[in-house]
């Protein structure tokens, strides 16, 4: 399961995330598409916002950056 994924499961919008982790809109946009990783600080909050375990927004954020990493390599 991808960030975005996790997030539109749990009906959060982007800016409330952003509003909660003092980031921008666009950082959690690019959390989502892979390109940018939240602060390890961040995760507790991130966690608790999108109702899951540490554990699993790890894997969602792997999760999220391998289908980033597969689809740069599909468009070469």
């Amino acid at each position: 399961m991808t960030l975005k994924r996790l997030r539109k499961i749990n009906n959060v919008k982007q800016k409330y995330i952003a509003e909660v982790l003092n980031v921008s809109r666009i950082a959690i946009g690019n959390y989502e598409s892979g390109i940018r990783q939240p602060k390890i600080e961040q995760l507790p909050k991130l966690a608790t916002v999108l109702n899951c375990s540490i554990e699993e927004l790890v894997f969602a954020l792997i999760e999220t950056k391998q289908q980033t990493k597969e689809q740069r390599n599909g468009n070469r």
